[in-house]
């Protein structure tokens, strides 16, 4: 009797495994449209809204809402941190903006560095920036992500790579952008 449903049980089993086998390819097929619109999803550009439209001499300001810095080469010492930087467009072209830096403070590891100067290149959707800036002896990179709208406030990470004598400090800072 045990023989007889061992048998039983090895021929559902063999059914089974047949089925399956003869039933992926059918669903494979038959999931194709949605894989082919992924990949044309995916082949078309960013949904980007439009290009962003600045002029020579207008002023944008990136104020910290929220932020942190990290010694760098040993991330456990890290803490708050805080800024505000005034940026001025100098330059308007096809491809972004030239940006100098004009003004602003970074506060890093309870020392507020008054930026006095720099530069930065903004890209054309508003989305990216890069630069460089001074205050004192110190000295900084950035880096700018723009996040977008949020109610009626535009937001944005700022990464800063900060140099100071024998100190190197890593910030970021969750920021919201007034032009």
């Amino acid at each position: 009797m045990n023989t007889k449903k061992i048998a039983v049980a090895t021929t559902i089993g063999i059914f089974a495994v047949m089925a399956m086998l003869v039933a992926y390819p059918a669903m494979a097929a038959s999931s194709t449209p949605s894989t082919t619109s992924i990949q044309q999803m995916l082949q078309q550009p960013r949904n980007v809204d439009h290009k962003i439209q600045l002029s020579v001499g207008q002023t944008i300001t990136l104020t910290s809402v929220a932020g942190g810095y990290w010694v760098v080469g040993d991330r456990a010492v890290n803490g708050t941190a805080s800024g505000s930087m005034t940026l001025q467009v100098t330059g308007a072209f096809k491809g972004g903006y030239a940006i100098s830096v004009t003004g602003g403070s970074l506060n890093i590891n309870n020392t507020t560095y008054a930026i006095s100067g720099g530069s930065a290149e903004l890209g054309p959707y508003g989305i990216h920036m890069v630069g460089q800036g001074q205050s004192g002896t110190a000295q900084f990179l950035f880096g700018y992500n723009g996040l977008g709208k949020f109610g009626s406030s535009t937001y944005a990470i700022v990464r800063v790579d900060l140099t100071s004598g024998s100190s190197q400090f890593g910030a970021r800072l969750l920021v919201t952008v007034s032009v």
